[in-house]
């Protein structure tokens, strides 16, 4: 856990540094959502592990992903300014939801 722990703050930090240069931090915002996927997949592995409240963070991160996933693959977006809003702002608020619930795993597990 401390793995995941380490390595997201990294990848989280690296695509908060590059977003001064905005386009290269969207870019490096998709390298942090499939790291961050693929991480949630582990902890799912551990989910009889966690306290409660764990579970339920991590259930509303896996639903919140899924629609944003479902949203954006579906191809019913404005296709105006909102847009850039919405594929910047949404994905770096549900990835810094998931920074919390990784600081928060780390907590309880050493």
């Amino acid at each position: 856990m401390k793995f995941i722990y380490n390595f997201n703050g990294i990848i989280y930090s690296i695509t908060l540094l590059l977003y001064l240069t905005i386009i290269l931090g969207m870019y490096m915002q998709i390298v942090l959502g499939i790291f961050q996927v693929i991480f949630f997949l582990i902890l799912l592995f551990n989910y009889d592990k966690f306290s409660e409240k764990i579970k339920s963070h991590l259930i509303i991160y896996g639903v919140l992903t899924g629609l944003y996933l479902l949203w954006f693959f579906s191809g019913i977006y404005p296709k105006n300014d909102w847009m850039l809003l919405l594929v910047t702002l949404v994905p770096m608020s549900i990835g810094t939801y998931f920074t919390y619930i990784v600081y928060k795993v780390n907590q309880k597990v050493l």
